[in-house]
């Protein structure tokens, strides 16, 4: 949880409001770009002909100008964001959060930015977190810097990124700008006085979200840029999220020493959420854990359901547990519960001692009976497809802290010694088929079903 001040908007008269501090936790869950091809994949043909706006020429030109000074030559930038949720009146907006990019044209890209430092050089991408020592991740690049770098970390809120390793081409390039805004093109351009110095501001907008870059006409560098997103599967309804950025520019001091990445007598694992590790403990925090690296012992749970069973992974001791960490916002999230149900059922055709729990969590509600009664109503509207799929509520968020979840749906396969053997974040083509392998993979020293069957399933 971030200390944030929570608000008012001021009235259309400018009057003030009375600000106070509480604590916030923002909507900060991460769709990676497998999410936003299925998100638009779901929505209705029509629906999706309205996301995108016609590209200005003069803006598309404008957006072009931008990219070509970010690239120009090698330089070092800091890029600062508030991130705010807006309900109504009510304005919430949690600390800045701060992201250094280093851009070497035709070598590569050095980042940093909540304790992970990332090089993408020769074709991979390696990664390390300050509270790992010694672990790293490391991945083939597959020829686009920019998208295996969407793909590793999910929820990429950072313009600099599309500016330096995106497209080049402009409306290709602004649909990369925010991982949230994938529908975004350039449609307005104009000159403007910002307290008093000139700023050329671009605007980028669809049917869900709106962006403004506001350039200095010098330099031909972004200097602020805010984003807005309202509608769409990214938000609550009712919701909107405001992303607003600050931009500083600076010569590389040393390009070698930058892109030196210490790697040597590390582990290497296979996902960025295997990577990072919880911080250390503040008074009051409850345990998180051990981690969720392959190997590591699984955090208990113990949680209500739909109706008067309860939920304890103590109880799941030489099953093989799959939970899924889902919420009835994120669209990602309601295109995996088929499959889980499916996988569900798969199991109990087989006779196999596996558990597969749903387990929902980042809904407004914390009271049992009302999130009960809203759950419940929302797998009805699903239909059949989600049939016999059980249903665990974290309704305090605490099973989702213990197992660092960062993005959702996120999925953590558990074997029956009550191990951690996979976390995967995200669903999108490709999800069912990994998930499946996984699965397949603890049951290899039994008597697993016939791979057919499990095709059938998936």
């Amino acid at each position: 949880m971030a200390d944030v001040v929570r608000g008012r908007r001021p009235s259309e008269s400018g009057s003030g409001a009375c600000m106070s501090s509480m604590t916030f936790k923002p909507l900060w869950h991460r769709c990676s770009l497998a999410m936003i091809s299925l998100a638009v994949s779901l929505t209705a043909a029509g629906r999706a002909d309205a996301q995108m706006r016609d590209e200005d020429p003069a803006a598309s030109d404008a957006l072009a100008a931008v990219i070509k000074a970010v690239r120009a030559e090698p330089r070092v930038i800091r890029e600062k964001v508030v991130v705010s949720t807006v309900d109504g009146d009510d304005i919430a907006s949690a600390p800045p959060r701060e992201a250094v990019w280093t851009f070497v044209p035709e070598r590569g890209m050095v980042g940093g930015f909540d304790g992970f430092r990332i090089v993408l050089s020769e074709g991979r991408i390696r990664t390390i977190h300050d509270s790992s020592e010694g672990l790293f991740f490391e991945n083939p690049d597959g020829g686009s810097r920019y998208y295996a770098l969407l793909n590793a970390f999910s929820d990429l809120p950072w313009p600099a990124l599309a500016l330096g390793l995106g497209e080049p081409i402009p409306a290709e390039c602004a649909m990369q700008l925010h991982s949230r805004a994938p529908w975004l093109q350039p449609t307005s351009v104009e000159m403007v006085d910002v307290d008093g110095a000139s700023r050329r501001r671009i605007g980028l907008s669809s049917d869900f979200e709106e962006m403004r870059i506001d350039v200095d006409p010098t330099t031909g560098l972004p200097v602020t840029a805010s984003v807005r997103i309202h509608d769409g599967l990214f938000v609550k309804d009712g919701i909107e999220l405001e992303f607003d950025y600050t931009y500083e520019f600076a010569p590389v001091p040393d390009a070698d020493a930058a892109f030196r990445v210490p790697v040597r007598d590390r582990q290497r694992v296979d996902s960025i959420a295997a990577l990072a590790r919880p911080a250390p403990l503040a008074a009051g925090d409850r345990p998180r854990g051990e981690g969720l690296a392959p190997g590591r012992t699984a955090p208990e749970f113990d949680l209500a359901g739909l109706g008067p069973e309860r939920f304890k992974l103590s109880d799941l001791k030489g099953k093989v547990v799959v939970l899924d960490f889902w919420a009835t916002w994120c669209g990602p999230c309601r295109a995996a519960l088929p499959s889980l149900a499916e996988l569900s059922k798969w199991g109990a055709e087989n006779d196999l001692p596996l558990d597969v729990i749903a387990v929902n969590t980042s809904e407004q509600s914390k009271d049992l009976e009302t999130r009960r009664k809203r759950i419940g109503s929302f797998l009805k509207e699903q239909g059949p497809g989600v049939d016999g799929l059980r249903v665990a509520l974290d309704l305090d968020g605490q099973a989702a802290r213990a197992y660092r979840v960062r993005g959702l749906p996120t999925t953590v396969i558990i074997d029956a010694e009550g191990r951690v053997v996979s976390v995967r974040s995200g669903f999108g083509p490709g999800s069912e088929e990994r998930l499946r392998e996984d699965i397949l993979n603890l049951f290899e020293g039994g008597d697993p079903p016939p791979r057919k069957a499990a095709e059938d399933l998936l």
